[in-house]
Order: structure tokens, then sequence, then C-alpha cells
């Protein structure tokens, strides 16, 4: 049985194998989904924040009155969904990680060291690296 096979799935390959004539193969790919999800997630999230911006810069369209209760319920979310200090970290990725010179800003750590994270792979792989797994 591969990694990505779900433990019980015998019952369920037979099952399946019976309704659809074919052979079947169930895996379980759910962390691999959740990280392109989040990938997406905060990549528009990027997009929209930038869109803001432009929309302020170039009409003079001040959209916080709209958005900041939308961003608010988000971060609230964030929080449920990745914990406080998760949370934090995925925050300052959306609105600090590029400075004003559009260079990366590297992510300091609680002991000092540095983090460049250069995508949401390398954010998603930060914060699994920080947050105590249940096995631990």
């Amino acid at each position: 049985m591969s990694k990505e096979e779900i433990n019980g799935s015998t019952d369920l390959q037979k099952l399946f194998g019976l309704i659809l004539g074919t052979k079947v193969q169930i895996k379980d790919n759910i962390n691999e989904a959740e990280e392109k999800m989040f990938g997406i997630m905060v990549n528009k999230l990027i997009s929209s924040d930038d869109m803001e911006h432009e929309l302020m810069s170039i009409g003079g369209i001040d959209a916080h009155k709209l958005t900041d209760p939308l961003w608010l319920v988000i971060e609230y979310y964030m929080v449920l969904l990745y914990g406080g200090e998760a949370s934090k970290v995925i925050l300052w990725y959306i609105y600090d990680r590029i400075g004003p010179d559009d260079k990366i800003i590297p992510l300091e750590g609680n002991n000092g060291k540095k983090f460049i994270l250069n995508n949401t792979v390398d954010l998603w792989n930060y914060i699994k690296y920080k947050s105590p797994s249940p096995t631990k």
C-alpha cells in the first residue's frame, strides 16, 4: 500500500469496483490539496490588496470603507483555521514581505534567524515547520 492510500480502503475499492465495473484507487492527498488551496487563497488576497492600492493611486478611489470589514473577517477566519501565530506570518507575507524597493524582506524568527519566503510554498512550509504537529 502506498503512503497516499487511505487505510481500510480495500472495502471501498471493492464497492466502487462493483458499481463502476473498473479498478479504483483511493488516495489520501488532502495535504496536497490543502497546500494548493492555501497558495491560491494567499495569492488572491495579495492580488486584492494590490488592486486596492492601484485604485487609490490611479483613480484616487479609497476602497477601505468597503474592504476593511471584509479583511477583518478574513483575518479572523485565518486565526480560526491556522492559529494566531501562523496568521501573523500569513498577514506579514501579504502586506509586508515586499519592500518599497520591490525586494523580498526576510522574515525574522523569534531567535533572530531570518527566513526568505519566495512564494506560498515557502510560506506553507514555514508555517508547517513552526506549527506543532499532533505527533510531536
